[in-house]
């Protein structure tokens, strides 16, 4: 099993963070949507008190136009921290868009301190497709993970370009914080959840912000967008918001409160804390163990999400086209179901369950994410 620990790399935290400011914004002269389009943006040039709204260019597609990404900023009246909020790096994932829209919907700039930035669907062509991946033309078709590929790559493939290019043109210089909302994938479904970097008191305390019942204390994967934010000395967290392809009122206003109790922890809106993850006595653990299926056939879920389990317990049985069982699937630890398949008819090999696991001691290479990750 790959392992995924690292530690923080002092170039990448000079890249981002080691200037006070960005080069200035650059407008392409296209407008989109009633929007200009920029190639860069600087904070320092936005008037203050104000929301303004942008298309980002990115990499070129494959017939040499490019791919363009929604940009919100609310700048704050007064200096202040600023968050950045991402929804939409993987495209079948779609309560975290809702999320991220309904928090920009209701601030007030004139009333706030530093600013809040919003990128939506920055995985342009998963979110046109609503897929997990993006397919790039080579080779009839590769499929690429754009949650691999943080801080990306000036001259790689289009995905590494595309996430070089929002890296250097887009963050670096104007981000404090970063929260990147996320759900299961297609075929599984997520408990109210948050990935916090466990080496990083600033990104723990982030992830308690939100009204989840489940936080992992991560080793830290490299290539997410999470952790080439961590890595560059900006406290950050992952969010899973439940299920994907559809937009849940619960899951999205996890997302919607959480992001308030940012914006209110970090001085950036007034007003009074919403729910917590104290106020749901969230279970904190540090391993990921994961049920797969040992055959083809259907599965039967003997348990929900964030339920408690015990080690050897029973969590499903598997059936045959006659109905016969012909598997049964136990727990393979103490801890809660963090994450349920969500298809009953299941191929060999794919995740059944996984269980959230508090280890007595998970550090260096005895920590990894067990096959499910951001």
């Amino acid at each position: 099993m790959k392992k995924f620990w690292r530690k923080p790399v002092l170039g990448l935290v000079l890249a981002l963070c080691g200037a006070t400011t960005s080069a200035e914004t650059v407008f392409t002269g296209d407008i989109i949507e009633g929007a200009r389009v920029i190639s860069r943006l600087d904070l320092n040039d936005l008037e203050p008190g104000k929301m303004h709204r942008f298309m980002f260019r990115g990499a070129e597609t494959a017939t040499g136009q490019y791919w363009y990404v929604p940009v919100m900023v609310a700048k704050g009246a007064m200096p202040g921290k600023r968050i950045l909020f991402v929804a939409g790096v993987h495209g079948d994932e779609l309560n975290p868009i809702a999320a991220v829209q309904e928090t920009f919907a209701t601030l007030k700039p004139a009333g706030m301190s530093g600013a809040a930035i919003a990128l939506i669907g920055p995985s342009r062509q998963g979110v046109e497709n609503k897929t997990r991946t993006w397919t790039i033309n080579e080779l009839g078709g590769t499929q690429v993970n754009p949650n691999r590929t943080w801080p990306g790559l000036e001259n790689g493939n289009t995905v590494e370009r595309h996430c070089w290019l929002i890296t250097n043109n887009l963050i670096k210089g104007n981000v404090d914080i970063g929260i990147d909302h996320h759900t299961g994938g297609t075929g599984v479904d997520f408990a109210r959840f948050v990935f916090a970097y466990a080496e990083d008191p600033g990104s723990i305390e982030l992830g308690g912000l939100f009204p989840v019942d489940q936080i992992m204390l991560d080793p830290g994967l490299e290539g997410t967008l999470e952790y080439s934010l961590v890595k560059a000395g900006i406290p950050a967290v992952t969010t899973e918001l439940g299920g994907s392809r559809r937009f849940v009122d619960e899951m999205v206003e996890m997302g919607v409160v959480g992001n308030f109790n940012v914006l209110t922890h970090y001085g950036v809106i007034p007003g009074p804390m919403k729910e917590t993850a104290a106020d749901r006595d969230a279970f904190v653990g540090n391993d990921l163990e994961t049920v797969r299926a040992d055959a083809g056939g259907f599965v039967t879920l003997l348990v929900a999400l964030n339920d408690e389990v015990k080690q050897g317990q029973k969590i499903a049985v598997q059936r045959n086209g006659f109905g016969d069982i012909v598997h049964e699937y136990r727990s393979p630890a103490n801890g809660r179901v963090a994450i349920i398949g969500t298809d009953a008819a299941t191929d060999r090999g794919v995740e059944i369950a996984t269980i959230l696991v508090k280890r007595a001691e998970c550090t260096g290479d005895e920590c990894s994410y067990g096959g499910i990750v951001p």
